[in-house]
């Protein structure tokens, strides 16, 4: 290759020395004629001319020569290899033609500015009280680029409130999971904080950040509607009073705004003639229309004119009084039964006096009472059920009308039940979807969520009940559901939720992990796999069988394979511990939230000694023949001046003892899976009231079953048997219809 470039090099020199001597000026020779003498010029000449010529071009034609010469050079190496010497430019071929631009990376930040200093995240019930407030989330956009100065500029555009602060706040990041948790500072840069540095801990703008006051605390009070801090939010005008609000804020507005536009009911006794009447008299709020005569209607039962909403609740209680007058009597101190009415007239106890009490049935007692009065207020609660639904269908309007949010007030007031597609109204409907509500919490709802017919909250087994682990029903809030049907259960004097695991009531109470697990055993954990691979812990010697089974459990469980140094003890109660705790946390703190929604938490944290009262042992609300017995009000072998049914005629006084004889071993001989269907169908629940009335009649003929009346408390047999496997024959027909609702069977 060296050679033929230095062969082209010579060439194109050689070439150019030629066209350097034919492109001099000289003159061409002259063809030589015959008639013209041309002399010949001899060497002698030569010395003459050659100093005059030549110091005048030799400069010139050196220079020409040299330049040349390197420009031929060039060239010939650009023919031979165009590669290798081809001219060096600026401008750019293909694609790097156009100037590539850089564009900055904007990342979407959501911050959620807190009131004061802090260390936790706030909590979910008080998002929206400072998004009133002009803080709380919202979505920033920063630049990669951004300096401190320009962040700072940012958020106090975002957040007017934050000018006063002057950049003396900074950001703070929390951990993952739910709730309430601890946050950690975000120490800043040399030069503070820069947009790539937020972008970088906020992993690209998925993560919230928290942006927390040094030392100010700062006005959490809700702003006026038409504050700066709304002004990029969609406003909507309110239904009720056409007040123009942020979206947001309408959620909280709503549910006031209804409150204050609802008609409040108050009870009135008066004297009529010689019975006690309730009459509705009904308060508009302020600001309300006050109510038209086209708006009443007659009540059928007592013809009295009502407004027709607060028609259906006169109704149900006009009925329940049609049927016993003795209902609202001032004598509270004569037996009777334990309605709703009849616990309504007694007054409202000091605010503190159930803290005091020692006895702790008594404090039970006032604290409901003093709920109940503060809940007198507010508007009835209503529910429907259809008869004619399915069972999934009706178990849904169920768990709907329980996730409703409502005030904790609220959940005191008055309740009311109906069943479509039922003539039964009054207080044992009430008694019987309370005492129903408690039954689907222990032994499941009717739904499917994709793995059984039935879906329980609950799994293990009596008196170790736990909540279930079942991700699905911690993302559908059930046991948020499940706490305010406990809690409005107890408000009503209903049944209590009884056969918990005691680990579990002490969690669920405020009790720390720790001290839960002294409350701890084998039965609390629900599998039976692992009952019995834990149990395989508490022996001195293993097989190798047994090594791999509990060290199966222990890798799944997330615990070092145990080994001869081991503590099996130690061992035994971390596993057991997970088992039974580690995975219901979410659970818990569902359950305590609807605990506490219903306004039953203060008698827990204040009165620990309530707990066997709120949370019975199964065994402990056992029902026993004592207990009924004790509280049935036998007949007498005289006519009853009250009885308002000409069945209650008077009876043999041979035929009475041998019907109430009868009724007498049936109860006595029950198992107490029937003496709580018995309890159930007399009075619509299985808590046994004060009193039981029974009542003995003329039977209609052979097909005359016995009937009771929920809602007085009452119960009446035909006079037709003589022996106790007939009567025993009937009642299993009734008891076996108490699920299904009042009518006829």
């Amino acid at each position: 290759m060296a050679q033929a470039l230095v062969t082209a090099i010579s060439r194109e020199l050689s070439a150019g020395h030629t066209q350097n001597n034919v492109s001099a000026p000289v003159r061409p020779p002259q063809r030589a004629s015959s008639n013209t003498f041309t002399p010949s010029i001899t060497p002698s000449i030569t010395p003459s001319i050659t100093p005059s010529i030549i110091p005048s071009i030799t400069p010139s034609i050196t220079l020409s020569t040299s330049t040349d010469a390197s420009a031929r050079v060039n060239q010939a190496l650009k023919r031979q290899f165009p590669n290798m010497f081809s001219a060096k430019t600026d401008a750019k071929r293909g694609k790097g033609r156009i100037p590539k631009t850089v564009p900055i990376k904007c990342t979407d930040l959501t911050v959620c500015v807190l009131p004061s200093p802090t260390t936790l995240t706030p909590k979910p019930t008080v998002e929206l009280e400072l998004a009133q407030a002009g803080l709380g989330k919202r979505v920033v956009t920063i630049a990669e680029d951004c300096k401190h100065m320009d962040i700072v500029t940012i958020m106090e555009e975002e957040f007017p409130k934050l000018q006063p602060l002057q950049g003396r706040w900074m950001f703070y990041k929390a951990t993952g999971g739910s709730g309430q948790r601890r946050m950690t500072l975000i120490s800043m840069d040399t030069e503070g904080y820069s947009g790539r540095q937020i972008r970088s801990v906020s992993n690209c703008g998925k993560n919230v950040l928290f942006l927390v006051p040094l030392q100010e605390e700062m006005d959490t009070q809700p702003l006026p509607y038409n504050s700066a801090e709304f002004a990029k939010m969609p406003k909507v005008p309110c239904v009720t009073c056409n007040t123009t609000m942020p979206l947001q804020m309408l959620a909280l507005h709503a549910e006031e705004c209804k409150l204050n536009s609802n008609e409040k009911i108050d009870l009135v006794i008066v004297e009529d003639g010689n019975d006690n009447l309730e009459e509705e008299v009904t308060n508009i709020a302020a600001g309300a229309r006050d109510v038209s005569e086209d708006s009443l209607a007659m009540c059928p039962i007592c013809q009295k004119e009502l407004p027709l909403s607060v028609l259906p609740y006169h109704g149900s209680l006009c009925a329940e009084r049609s049927f016993s007058t003795s209902v609202f009597e001032d004598d509270m101190e004569q037996p009777g039964p334990s309605s709703g009415a009849h616990s309504s007239r007694i007054s409202g106890p000091a605010t503190e006096e159930w803290k005091t009490v020692e006895n702790p049935q008594e404090a039970v007692q006032l604290f409901f009472e003093h709920l109940r009065e503060g809940g007198k207020r507010q508007p009835t609660l209503f529910l429907t059920l259809d008869s004619r639904d399915t069972d999934e269908e009706r178990d849904r309007s169920l768990i709907s009308s329980y996730k409703q949010q409502r005030e904790k007030n609220q959940w005191a007031a008055p309740f009311n039940c109906h069943i479509q597609g039922d003539a039964a109204i009054g207080i044992g409907v009430t008694r019987h979807i309370l005492s129903t509500a408690i039954a689907k919490l222990k032994h499941g709802f009717k739904l499917n969520y994709g793995n059984a017919a039935e879906t329980t909250l609950f799994e293990g087994e009596i008196d170790h009940l736990l909540p279930s682990a079942s991700a699905v029903l911690v993302e559908s809030e059930l046991f948020v559901m499940a706490g305010r049907m406990i809690g409005h259960s107890l408000i009503n004097q209903g049944p209590a939720l009884s056969g918990l695991s005691l680990a579990i009531v002490h969690s669920l109470t405020g009790g720390t992990k720790d001290t839960a697990t002294t409350n701890l055993c084998l039965e609390d954990c629900p599998d039976i796999e692992q009952r019995e691979t834990i149990r395989l812990l508490l022996k001195d010697e293993w097989t190798e069988d047994e090594t791999s089974q509990v060290s199966n459990l222990c890798l799944e469980f997330y615990f070092a394979v145990p080994n001869k140094r081991s503590n099996k003890m130690l061992l035994f109660q971390q596993l057991l511990t997970h088992a039974v705790l580690g995975r219901v946390g979410a659970q818990l703190k569902q359950l305590k939230k609807g605990l506490k929604d219903t306004g039953v938490w203060p008698l827990i944290s204040c009165r620990p000694d309530v707990l066997p009262l709120l949370f019975p042992r199964e065994s402990e609300a056992e029902i026993t023949p004592e207990m009924i017995l004790q509280a049935i009000q036998w007949p007498q072998p005289h006519h009853t001046e009250d009885s308002d049914d000409s069945d209650a005629d008077d009876i043999q006084p041979e035929k009475l003892n041998l019907v109430t004889g009868l009724l007498r071993t049936f109860v006595e001989h029950a198992s107490p899976s029937n003496l709580r269907k018995l309890l159930k169908f007399w009075v619509g629940w299985e808590v046994v009231p004060r009193t039981l009335t029974l009542e003995v009649v003329q039977s209609s003929g052979p097909n005359h079953l016995p009937k009771a009346y929920t809602c007085q408390e009452r119960i009446r047999l035909p006079d037709h048997y003589t022996s106790l496997s007939a009567l025993t024959a009937d009642m299993m027909v009734c008891l076996q219809s108490v699920d299904s609702g009042f009518g006829l069977v």
